[in-house]
């Protein structure tokens, strides 16, 4: 390894928690992965867990080229702006850009908002879709903190309150019924919404969970008043339009790069429309010097003063890099029509529910119709039995951790981890926007390495549950 790939590989493993960190005896983290291996790496994983593409190392060496402290401060409203102009609808930046370490860190900043809005009163938190969002959200939802490290490189009380000046009761809606259907929300929402009148609420949807579940957000509609709308887009498998819509509407939107947009892990915002901001701007921020041990001075935007100054002026290197990375794909990737992507995409679930379709060993996940097309999911059958939680996670560190045979380009191949729900579970194979827009360049759509990576689960499965 040369020099600047063992810096380049010391900066994207730091500025986050445990789990970007590599583990001597393997070289790689929990997920079996080393941002720098990615040679021969057939990515289909639908998680923050993935690796360098060529383009995205090519942007990490510019960044090793250019980046300086000096320029930090710089580089931070830079990349705010081109998320803005990336994702705007009008000429006029319509919203903020608050950057964290995680898309599990955004759960934290509704709290700190409705603190700061009513302060000292109980928050209300319904949080959609829980089993599905990432593995930190349910502890974050609950004010917790939900790891062992933070993004300074030091160690936090894990599962301990973050600030104690923030109360809030969380009600966990399940995504899917024990049948795998997938629940309708609706109705529980507007219960706990009547329930509760008067106090501050906060209403955390979901449009593209880790099996791509889209909640119905036309509950947004109907209470304009009175909740703190959030939407955990992190997959940021979604369209533009209704980016604009949402934002239009005063809905905060939880997004990462390093789902869709294939950076490395982890990175993450929250696009909070302007009038919340300047609501904000007015209110005391003492509340904020809980969250000292999470956030940085630079992880808010400058319209946010008091905030910034009960925060550590931290400069966290890492976070600058991935996100630099997922901009310049996503730069790339909204060069093309969103008309041909999304219809590439959707060629591509057609090939791989029909491959999946056609096997007694694999079963889709209901209403799979309903969820997003660049995530497909299914269970996995012997003999007609699904695969529980364990059995996946050994079939999937079989195949994650073997070399392969059969595929055109690579031998290893990575996929998305299994997903329990209930005593059951399902593992899931999802395109990234690299791949997209290099079959989109080529003009040639191309699924053999899909249709093999199926293959591929099928032989594992032979070996591993029928010899």
């Amino acid at each position: 390894m040369s020099s600047d790939d063992a810096t380049l590989l010391k900066i994207l493993t730091s500025g986050c928690d445990e789990r970007i960190f590599l583990r001597p005896e393997t070289d790689a983290n929990k997920y079996h992965l080393n941002p720098l291996k990615y040679e021969g790496l057939f990515h289909r994983g639908s998680c923050t867990c993935g690796t360098l593409t060529p383009s995205g190392h090519e942007t990490a060496r510019d960044f090793l080229a250019t980046y300086s402290d000096a320029t930090h401060d710089a580089m931070v409203k830079d990349q705010a702006k081109r998320l803005q102009a990336l994702l705007r609808a009008t000429e006029e930046d319509q919203f903020h850009v608050y950057f964290g370490p995680s898309g599990s860190d955004m759960m934290y900043l509704p709290l700190l908002f409705q603190a700061m809005l009513h302060p000292g009163q109980e928050i209300i938190n319904i949080v959609s879709c829980p089993e599905e969002l990432g593995s930190g959200s349910k502890a974050a939802a609950e004010n917790a903190y939900y790891a062992e490290w933070n993004q300074f490189g030091a160690r936090i009380p894990l599962g301990e309150q973050v600030s104690e000046e923030i109360q809030a009761r969380v009600h966990f809606l399940d995504a899917r019924a024990e049948s795998g259907h997938i629940v309708d929300r609706k109705q529980a929402i507007r219960d706990l919404i009547a329930k509760h009148p008067g106090q501050p609420l906060v209403g955390n949807l979901v449009f593209g969970s880790k099996s791509g579940i889209k909640d119905d957000l036309a509950i947004i509609d109907e209470f304009r008043e009175g909740v703190m709308w959030v939407v955990d887009m992190c997959q940021f498998r979604t369209d533009r339009t209704l980016i604009h819509d949402l934002i239009g509407k005063g809905v905060m939107i939880m997004v990462t790069g390093s789902k869709f947009y294939q950076a490395p892990p982890f990175c993450g915002a929250l696009l909070v429309p302007k009038q919340w901001t300047a609501m904000l701007a007015t209110k005391p921020a003492q509340v904020a010097k809980g969250f000292e041990h999470l956030f940085t001075a630079y992880d808010f935007p400058t319209a946010l003063p008091a905030v910034r100054e009960q925060l550590p002026a931290f400069k966290n290197v890492g976070l600058r890099l991935r996100w630099e990375i997922a901009l310049r794909e996503m730069e790339a990737y909204m060069a093309f029509s969103q008309d041909e992507a999304n219809g590439l995409i959707r060629r591509w679930s057609q090939v791989v529910t029909g491959r999946l379709a056609q096997s007694d060993y694999f079963r889709l996940m209901p209403n799979i119709e309903l969820t997003n097309d660049s995530i497909v999911s299914f269970m996995v059958l012997v003999q007609g039995r699904a695969l529980n939680n364990a059995e996946l996670k050994k079939l999937f560190d079989s195949l994650v951790l073997s070399r392969h045979e059969g595929l055109r380009d690579y031998d290893r191949i990575f996929l998305g981890q299994p997903v329990q729900y209930g005593e059951k579970s399902f593992i899931r194979l999802a395109i990234g926007s690299y791949s997209v827009r290099k079959q989109l360049a080529k003009k040639q759509f191309d699924p053999t390495n899909d249709l093999q990576i199926i293959a591929l689960i099928e032989r594992a499965v032979k070996h591993l549950f029928e010899a």
